[in-house]
């Protein structure tokens, strides 16, 4: 067992190749399945592997492997902690497709998202309502992934006995998402002025530092079996700070970001009016003629009548009013929380405390 840590590089790499490998396994079962069960559906099938394989850091991945060897580092059957990495890059396609749904967003990972796939397909047999089509479709791909997750958690390579708690971690974990989903979408609705901080820093929690960080650490440790209570309470308390830190950069980095670089179009969450941490702290720090045209923008518009003038004003009134440097000292707090929560732990080990560190601090401070 080593008990240096890894050059983050290294196991970067061994999680893209490891992960890749076992989905495509997935995707070559699930292929012979829809060929005898149902041969017309495979498109099903097709577009949903395109998605999975197409690109995506695998950062739950790498997480649901770090809580498999957060006691004892490099320890137990890799098959069983590929079952688990699998298992979360599925979730995840399934909630990116119906995300991607209701956020009418068209790209993802520098390709067609699932429902546009599905609605060119349609498009190109000359049938109607194609745009209901490819929805109705992408919906359908995304429930069919979320079984093929649970499905996993069943692997033959896991011990019987961690099963349960797996099934019910993955469960209350996929539970919060929806609870955050929700938010999200009511806020959509409110008026920009009617959101707080602490509303949208709710669903950053319930969205991003559960699930994205907390559930794939806390199926690996429970699938280990060398877990206890105190290291998921452990693991927890490091999660929720450091997803947060993950999410707001996420949010500078939909706003900023090189779409050539990030995979998504620019100024997406402007134009989907998305009342990310950055424009709510925009409007509480702006001038009143920064807020009137935030005001203009999120409450009056159509989504479609937000041009690139439109987003470009947002993206100077986000810097100008102090909000993007709020958000940036908000990352730095939130790390700094999650590096002590790493620092006074008593159940995560050494190795693994010293590479959630150097992840914590790639996430928080990347580029896309």
């Amino acid at each position: 067992m080593n008990s240096i840590a890894p050059p983050i590089e290294s196991i970067v790499d061994f999680v893209v190749r490891k992960t890749n490998e076992r989905l495509l396994r997935f995707f070559d079962d699930l292929e012979r399945e829809v060929e005898a069960e149902a041969p017309l559906a495979r498109p099903l099938v097709d577009v949903s592997r395109d998605f999975t394989l197409r690109g995506g850091k695998r950062l739950r991945a790498a997480l649901a492997l770090i809580g498999y060897w957060v006691k004892v580092w490099g320890s137990g059957d890799i098959n069983a902690v590929l079952d688990i990495m699998a298992t979360i890059e599925l979730l995840q396609s399934y909630l990116l497709i119906h995300d991607d749904i209701m956020d009418r967003d068209e790209m993802r990972r520098g390709g067609p998202t699932a429902h546009v796939m599905y609605r060119h397909y349609c498009v190109e047999r000359g049938w109607s309502d194609c745009e209901h089509y490819g929805i109705s479709q992408a919906i359908t791909a995304g429930d069919m992934l979320e079984a093929s997750a649970v499905g996993l958690l069943s692997s033959p390579h896991l011990p019987p006995s961690v099963v349960p708690q797996l099934i019910a971690t993955y469960s209350r974990g996929l539970r919060k998402v929806a609870y955050g989903q929700y938010l999200d979408v009511l806020l959509s609705k409110l008026r920009i002025e009617e959101v707080r901080e602490s509303d949208v820093l709710l669903v950053y929690k319930l969205k991003t530092s559960s699930y994205t960080v907390e559930l794939p650490l806390h199926l690996g440790a429970i699938a280990s079996g060398l877990h206890s209570e105190r290291l998921l309470r452990e693991l927890s308390t490091y999660a929720i700070p450091a997803g947060i830190a993950f999410q707001v950069r996420d949010d500078i980095i939909g706003l900023y970001g090189d779409p050539s670089v990030t995979g998504k179009p620019a100024g997406s969450d402007v134009r989907s009016k998305k009342k990310t941490l950055l424009v709510v702290k925009a409007l509480e720090l702006a001038s009143p003629d920064e807020a009137r045209v935030i005001k203009m923008v999120y409450n009056e518009l159509k989504e479609r009548e937000i041009t690139d003038e439109h987003v470009e004003q947002v993206k100077s009134i986000v810097k100008t009013s102090g909000a993007l440097d709020y958000c940036e000292r908000l990352i730095k707090s939130h790390v700094e929380a999650a590096l002590k929560a790493l620092e006074d732990s008593v159940e995560i080990g050494p190795v693994a405390r010293d590479v959630l560190k150097t992840l914590t601090y790639r996430l928080s401070y990347r580029e896309k």
